[in-house]
């Protein structure tokens, strides 16, 4: 049966994930890295993006079997490469360029002028395959984790939970986000909104909102957005406090150029786990007052 490239569908979802974690892996082992966790469970995202932005998700099958993947999402006029894997044992016959071309057509069909993607830094395949299209190294990101507790925040803010619903309705973490990151991203929002897994915490001053962040029950810290002039670090550690409370180990992905992110949390016992890097086909964002949610959904 001839290589197949198509739209994935509900169907698929099981083996999507089956490679990726295949295809994950392998690049950890080739580069040294251990990976314990006791289970590799599906990304509850896959099923989102196939929900609210299908014509970004593409397989490719051979013989009836998944064996490679890509999905893309648009928000304003800036398409993100989500994910981008195939089967190790399928590797080298040009499926992942393939269907990073399928996934650039997507994005020029949606109207995106930028281009933008995330990858782990020592993965010279996959660098060269985005430099080759266009992307090019703008921004250095480290991986970061921690298992010491944290003494509370400073009180210099006013924080509360599950309160984003109302924040993302009016449009003021639109407001931030277009400011923080050129775009606004409502379904990034709606995502994070209806994980029961997740808290959104919400910093006014004045009555105005500042900034937002993600802390989730896992330990993991992110995103957290802040306009320029927002105290940053009592908005990080009261975040990085929340999720202490349901964790015992944290970890979040903090951009090279944020240096109080990365001071606070090399100051309160993180080490760097992992390096990646986030590559675009030009400039963008404020990085100095920005964590990462992940790889694949920045």
């Amino acid at each position: 049966m001839a290589l197949v490239y198509r739209h994935a569908g509900t169907a698929d979802i099981q083996a999507v994930s089956r490679v990726y974690w295949e295809s994950v892996l392998d690049v950890y082992r080739r580069h040294g890295f251990e990976d314990r966790r006791p289970v590799y469970p599906v990304n509850p995202f896959y099923e989102f993006c196939l929900r609210e932005e299908p014509e970004g998700f593409f397989v490719a099958e051979e013989d009836g079997s998944v064996i490679g993947a890509a999905f893309s999402w648009v928000r304003g006029h800036t398409w993100f490469l989500s994910h981008l894997f195939v089967d190790p044992l399928y590797q080298g016959r040009g499926i992942g360029g393939t269907l990073l071309e399928l996934s650039l057509q997507h994005g020029i069909t949606s109207g995106a002028t930028l281009r933008a993607v995330i990858t782990m830094a020592f993965n010279a395949a996959s660098l060269a395959l985005y430099m080759k299209n266009g992307m090019y190294p703008v921004q250095d990101i480290y991986l970061m984790k921690a298992t010491q507790p944290y003494a509370p925040a400073p009180d210099t803010l006013m924080a509360t939970e599950k309160p984003g619903i109302r924040a993302w309705q009016s449009g003021e973490m639109d407001t931030i986000d277009v400011e923080a990151l050129g775009m606004p991203r409502p379904l990034h929002h709606q995502y994070y909104l209806g994980r029961e897994e997740a808290s959104c915490h919400i910093f006014r001053v004045g009555g105005r909102v500042v900034a937002y962040g993600y802390s989730w029950n896992d330990g993991r810290i992110g995103p957290v957005t802040a306009i320029e002039d927002a105290p940053y670090e009592a908005v990080l550690r009261t975040v990085m406090g929340q999720a202490q409370r349901v964790s015992d180990g944290l970890s979040l992905m903090v951009p090279g150029s944020n240096a109080i992110a990365l001071k606070t949390a090399l100051d309160d016992g993180f080490t760097i786990f992992m390096p990646y890097v986030l590559l675009a086909s030009e400039p963008f964002g404020c990085w100095n007052h920005y964590l990462f949610h992940s790889p694949g959904m920045l």
